[in-house]
């Protein structure tokens, strides 16, 4: 990735059903990671969560350049950091420090717990380091969301609710889209295609223009080649358009099984021969790009 200026989430429209223009996409494409973890082996440097030292993490060091390199041989130019709440709470010091290294090619997603539900205003220290975009557990979405929302509204902030297909099964989807009917002016990112690889689940928010969906940690759900992920996929862009649609690698969690294969998740999508490959650039990067990089 090159160094090229800072990386921030957009000021988004009310109306999110906005068009990324082809001429524009044309010649502002990238390849784009929207999900991927990171964190420093060295506990001392940065502010990280104690609970999991750096010996009990799997890998125990994941770097920004460790990313980069397992990149290399696909052609992503930029990357969404995500934080990995269990293992370092909240706490984005790294993430925040990445995208001063690799400018416009690092966009810094912030995590919300139990805390910030009650006390928004936590938020503002991110924010003020270019943060618009925050994750939440599917365990935190059962508290009031009243505050919070009306918060990230004002924010001009993005909401990322993370599901595990247990709590997808639960009501986790159907409380996301309470929360999407209620606040239509704050836009919902659903990680890992909602936590339930399943279009039947999902087709609910077709009516909640505010709300896009991930194409992630094709693990849960799938094998190489990831044919389910990928038909999924082509469905998802039928019924949502590709524009409510964002490929992310979940890495390195996601090949902590040896069985899943990166290279492969990604040219699934991009081999795609339902996809017209316009689709395939705003899933593999337009979609992230107007929303975490613009």
């Amino acid at each position: 990735m090159q160094r090229v200026g800072v990386g921030s989430i957009a000021r988004l429209s009310k109306d999110f059903n906005i068009k990324f223009e082809r001429r524009k996409l044309k010649n502002q494409f990238r390849f784009i990671d929207s999900h991927c973890h990171l964190w420093p082996q060295s506990v001392d440097e940065f502010k990280t969560s104690t609970a999991i030292m750096p010996n009990d993490r799997i890998p125990n060091d994941y770097s920004i350049e460790a990313h980069i390199n397992r990149l290399e041989s696909l052609p992503i130019k930029a990357t969404v950091i995500v934080p990995h709440i269990a293992y370092y709470g909240r706490q984005i010091d790294y993430a925040l420090w990445c995208a001063k290294q690799y400018p416009g090619d690092c966009a810094v997603m912030g995590a919300i717990t139990k805390s910030e539900i009650e006390n928004p205003q936590i938020l503002l220290d991110d924010i003020s380091n270019g943060v618009r975009s925050f994750r939440i557990r599917g365990i935190d979405l059962i508290r009031p969301m009243d505050s919070i929302c009306e918060f990230l509204i004002s924010s001009s902030c993005v909401l990322c609710p993370l599901l595990t297909p247990q709590q997808s099964q639960d009501g986790g989807l159907i409380r996301v889209a309470e929360l999407a009917k209620k606040y239509s002016n704050l836009l919902f990112i659903l990680d890992h295609f909602g936590g339930d690889c399943c279009v039947d689940s999902l087709r609910k928010f077709t009516q909640f223009p505010n709300v896009a969906i991930k194409i992630s940690d094709f693990g849960s759900f799938d094998f190489p080649p990831y044919d389910h992920a990928a038909a999924v996929t082509v469905e998802l862009s039928k019924i949502f358009g590709a524009d409510r649609l964002m490929w992310g690698s979940n890495n390195p969690v996601f090949e902590i099984d040896s069985q899943q294969n990166l290279t492969q998740a990604f040219r699934a999508i991009q081999h795609a021969e339902e996809l017209s490959e316009y689709d395939k650039k705003l899933i593999l990067g337009g979609t992230a790009e107007r929303i975490f990089f613009l």
